[in-house]
């Protein structure tokens, strides 16, 4: 009989605890998991976070098929391209990519020492090309792989600036 007067109590406090729950409101968590301070510019937390210090996330359209496999189906540009901007080949939910280097070396441009070419390098319209619309300075298509992300001019602007002071 105390077994049943104990099960009893336990059930009627742990249905009381969660009546008492719901009548508190939740709190959303503002800012990221990596904390107040953690970016040196609004450009570098939308590197690593896909959020921008002036309001909301950064959606985006397109990029890789992960299956909702990654961070709840969210993308960040260093999900892709590293921690450091390198880039390089990596398998993401059991597919290659091949990711760009995007570092202000890589974005300036390259001289070929061999026939002397020089390689086109971005400034922020073809930049803004690249990851809005997902096109080459030229005017092709990148690969599907990258996104294609909505988001302000002025947080084009602090991304790109982010990226060039990159070595």
């Amino acid at each position: 009989m105390n077994k049943t007067k104990y099960l009893a109590a336990l059930a009627s406090s742990l249905l009381l605890a969660a009546l008492l729950a719901a009548c508190f409101p939740r709190q959303t968590p503002s800012g990221t998991a990596w904390g107040d301070g953690a970016f040196r510019s609004n450009g570098e937390r939308i590197y690593f976070t896909a959020t921008s210090e002036r309001g909301d996330p950064i959606t985006y359209t397109g990029g890789p098929d992960l299956g909702g496999m990654m961070m709840a189906g969210r993308l960040t540009c260093a999900s892709c391209h590293g921690p450091s901007a390198q880039g390089g080949r990596h398998i993401m939910h059991m597919q290659v990519m091949d990711a760009p280097d995007i570092r202000g070396s890589a974005l300036a441009g390259e001289e070929h020492e061999e026939g002397g070419e020089h390689e086109a390098g971005y400034d922020l319209e073809t930049f803004r090309m690249a990851v809005v619309e997902g096109k080459h300075p030229n005017g092709e298509s990148l690969s599907t792989d990258m996104p294609r992300w909505n988001m302000s001019d002025e947080d084009l602007s602090d991304l790109f600036d982010y990226l060039m002071s990159l070595p």
